[in-house]
């Protein structure tokens, strides 16, 4: 499992912490924990129980945690193809939120992460959990982590994965890593033309992170303005689809559209259609 740690500039104002990230594969499982610096009294040992982090020459002591728990995730209504969870800490309360399925909340507003986290929490997300498809096996899934651009208040240490796992990116938001590097998108292409009442195919393929057609598969939505898709959810096979566009009721001039994107990331591609006699 890859983890991916950013520094974004716009990162809310917050005391010296570490955020430490423990991946469980055989439980299918990452812990999540905050701590906050600390001066230990030299008199006393440094307990070694687990409650205290040490990054460089500083100690942090664990004030809250939390975890995403794959089968339990996996059984929510928002598991699905595109999604990614994210852990909210609020630093007011000392405590994390329940993981919440990004896209879900913000496919109705139209949000990105950093706007969700401004105009409804008001705060960071600073954990998430990537899901690039519904049958993503725990290990093909990632962890972002946002911590302050500050490299002296601000840190992650990662247990349960090699180094070669971990990547200090330079990207300003977990959001451009999702976007970037992990999560898939779709293509859609049709004829430019097509005739009143007529009938044309929809083909739609699969992409990479990189908008390279791939193989794996995905349920795809689509959305028609002006005409008719007689099928709006689609299984593709080896990452392609096709689907029948029928201009029902328009005429010569009108023109339509067709949008093909996830269950919860709706739109994220589309194709005109031109109607002529």
């Amino acid at each position: 499992m890859k983890v991916y740690i950013t520094r974004p500039p716009a990162y809310a104002s917050s005391p010296d912490h570490v955020v430490r990230v423990l991946v469980d594969a055989p439980k299918q499982r990452v812990g999540v924990e905050m701590c906050i610096v600390f001066s230990p009294n030299p008199s006393e040992p440094v307990p070694d129980d687990g409650s205290v982090v040490q990054s460089g020459d500083k100690f942090y002591k664990v004030i809250a945690a939390s975890e995403f728990d794959y089968e339990l995730l996996k059984r929510s209504t928002g598991w699905a193809d595109r999604q990614a969870w994210h852990l909210t800490f609020r630093w007011d309360a000392r405590s994390f939120t329940d993981p919440i399925p990004l896209y879900t909340y913000s496919m109705a507003t139209k949000m990105s992460a950093p706007e969700l986290s401004r105009t409804t929490y008001q705060n960071n997300l600073s954990v998430g959990f990537v899901v690039p498809f519904s049958d993503s096996a725990f290990e093909d899934c990632a962890v972002t982590v946002n911590i302050n651009p500050d490299v002296n208040k601000g840190d992650c240490v990662v247990m349960g994965v090699n180094a070669s796992e971990i990547e200090r990116t330079d990207y300003s938001a977990s959001a451009q890593v999702r976007e970037l590097i992990l999560l898939p998108g779709v293509q859609i292409s049709a004829p430019t033309s097509c005739t009143p009442d007529g009938q044309v195919n929809v083909q739609v393929q699969v992409l990479d992170a990189n908008d390279m057609p791939i193989e794996h598969d995905a349920e795809i939505f689509l959305e028609a303005v002006n005409g008719y898709l007689p099928k709006t959810r689609i299984k593709t096979v080896n990452g392609q689809a096709s689907v029948p566009f029928m201009a029902l009721g328009l005429v010569a001039g009108d023109s339509a559209r067709v949008k093909a994107g996830f269950k919860y990331f709706s739109g994220a591609s589309d194709v005109s259609i031109q109607i002529h006699d």
